[in-house]
């Protein structure tokens, strides 16, 4: 029996669309805003309730909100979607090559620094997000593959219910205190000090799976 898609986001018939869905892998639970599945690959989608400029750049930790004046920093969205894509391609057994990191910004939002195709506002309605999605036009997955994926995914969000998401809540702040497995990817946290900058001698951990994946924490 064949599934019926929903498709919320207005894409044509070929994006069967997963929202809110929480996935299980070695590396503990995910939450992933969105999750498009069509022939171009899989779209990992999160997104960001922000006001006022922000201020980022795909290589820092933190990037920045200024409203009124008022500085407010928050974490990478693109690194945060890093650890997504990993968990998806995971979870689902296909090449992370084949995945795709959206991060869509929603609110009154102006960007004051350049960013990547792959992070545009206006939310998951605007022209820039339909934009990125159907410029991808490479076909990376087969039907049966689509059909395969969906078919986890379905059971993904069918077991995303209230005590899963507080279960993952749980295991989300206990994997960021720990001081010996990245929370981005598992890899192993290693001790090293910065070469460079205002921090130039400070000693942190970093991962080992730097610079595919450039999670730090102060020691």
């Amino acid at each position: 029996m064949k599934t019926r898609f929903v498709n919320s986001l207005f894409l044509s018939a070929e994006y069967k669309v997963f929202n809110n869905v929480i996935i299980r892998t070695k590396r503990g639970s995910t939450q992933i805003d969105h999750v498009i599945v069509s022939p171009y690959g899989v779209f990992a989608v999160e997104t960001k309730d922000k006001t006022g400029w922000i201020y980022g750049d795909e290589r820092q930790r933190q990037w920045t909100e200024v409203i009124y004046n008022r500085k407010y920093r928050f974490q990478n969205p693109l690194h945060q979607n890093y650890a997504h894509t990993m968990s998806l391609a995971e979870y689902l057994g296909i090449e992370h090559q084949r995945i795709h990191s959206l991060v869509i910004f929603w609110g009154n939002c102006e960007f004051k620094t350049p960013m990547p195709s792959n992070v545009c506002k206006g939310g998951i309605f605007s022209s820039e997000f339909r934009d990125y999605i159907r410029g991808k036009r490479q076909v990376l997955l087969s039907s049966e593959i689509i059909d395969s994926i969906c078919s986890r995914l379905k059971t993904a969000k069918e077991d995303s219910g209230f005590f899963s998401g507080l279960r993952h809540a749980d295991e989300v702040k206990l994997r960021y205190k720990s001081a010996t497995t990245c929370p981005k990817c598992g890899g192993d946290l290693v001790k090293r000090v910065s070469t460079r900058g205002d921090r130039k001698g400070i000693a942190f951990l970093g991962c080992s799976n730097y610079p595919r994946c450039k999670y730090v924490k102060d020691i």
